[in-house]
């Protein structure tokens, strides 16, 4: 998996039959190397047609997938059935009915010489669905014996929340910005792409005026399910040039919080808990926000789950459940119109 976020690829290893979890492997991350963050950055800020005929860059992000996947498989003495690959999300406009993800699936099957479950947002989107979020069938599936109604929140380039009912149904969607806009503001001011452990935002003022201004855009008003783009409040970063970066860093963090709780607020109710995953568990400026709002939180690391490995872990059992017809994406979790098996099978071709 590597996410919106744009900051590495995760790597996780799962023995799974698309419905149980029978046991989570060994993880890594791989940081992206400044030149390579760089290209693709490069591609999501263009925002043009291209980002569908970029043959080039797709085979570089499989060339680069390729690598680190059979490192790791070496280096874990693993034995590996099929690799469920996201590929890097470029684009997602689901009201044009659009979800890119560049990496091309077949020259990764070919490299490894191993079964690859490919462009997985593109059955939900064909459809009727926004291809997003994936992740609540999974989250399903960690929760299995955890107290309901439970709620998972993915802190990642955008944040995304999955409730789960105590008759397990799902309903789930964006709540809006999640590491992108603190991370790119950081970057910008800093040449370093995040704002380690909260620190520039706890220094900061919260300006009250834009975060006022910015809670009332009309994305807060739609009901689940929903999804958006990294770069959907994109125009903030602008706004806060008259900031310095400390103000700036503390009022997109508190757009992060506020923005999450009224994604809480329109839940049919509050779950027990609120489990944290994704990079944002790893900002405690942002914690300690959440926790001003949402007494009962707790990290997925804190009740036996990897935090940083759960969406890698995810492309796996999306993997398993395509093999075994199982659907992944609902019209509760991503709007489509019938529950949708998500992924392409792309077999190694040896020449």
């Amino acid at each position: 998996m590597t996410g919106t976020s744009c900051d590495g690829l995760d790597l996780a290893y799962i023995e799974t039959n698309g419905t149980d979890i029978m046991a989570m492997g060994p993880s890594q991350i791989i940081p992206f190397e400044p030149k390579y963050r760089k290209i693709l950055l490069e591609r999501i800020l263009l925002r043009v047609p291209s980002h569908f005929a970029d043959a080039e860059l797709s085979k570089t992000i499989a060339n680069f997938h390729s690598h680190h996947i059979k490192n790791f498989i070496h280096q874990n003495q693993l034995t590996v059935d099929a690799i469920g690959f996201h590929g890097q999300a470029v684009w997602h406009d689901p009201t044009n009915e659009l979800t890119v993800q560049l990496g091309d699936c077949q020259h990764l099957a070919n490299l490894t010489g191993i079964k690859v479950v490919g462009q997985v947002r593109q059955n939900d989107v064909k459809n009727g669905g926004q291809g997003a979020p994936l992740v609540p069938i999974y989250h399903l599936a960690l929760a299995a014996k955890l107290k309901k109604p439970t709620a998972f929140l993915n802190i990642g380039g955008v944040s995304n929340i999955t409730f789960i009912n105590a008759d397990e149904t799902l309903i789930a969607g964006d709540t809006g910005p999640g590491n992108a806009l603190i991370d790119d503001w950081v970057e910008r001011h800093t040449g370093i792409p995040q704002d380690t452990d909260g620190r520039y935002a706890a220094q900061g003022t919260i300006n009250q005026k834009f975060l006022d201004k910015w809670l009332q855009h009309p994305f807060f008003t739609e009901t689940f399910p929903k999804s958006l783009d990294r770069l959907k409040f994109h125009h903030m970063l602008d706004e806060c040039s008259v900031l310095t970066l400390e103000d700036g860093a503390a009022t997109l963090t508190e757009f992060t919080v506020k923005a999450i709780i009224k994604g809480l607020d329109m839940l049919p109710e509050q779950p027990n808990q609120l489990i944290i995953c994704g990079g944002g568990c790893h900002n405690p400026t942002l914690m300690n926000g959440l926790r001003q709002y949402f007494k009962n939180l707790v990290s997925a690391s804190d009740i036996g789950f990897d935090s940083d490995a759960i969406e890698a872990q995810l492309m796996g059992y999306l993997a398993a459940r395509f093999f075994e017809k199982l659907p992944s994406s609902f019209p509760t979790t991503t709007g489509v119109k019938s529950p949708t098996i998500a992924g392409e099978l792309f077999l190694p071709e040896f020449i």
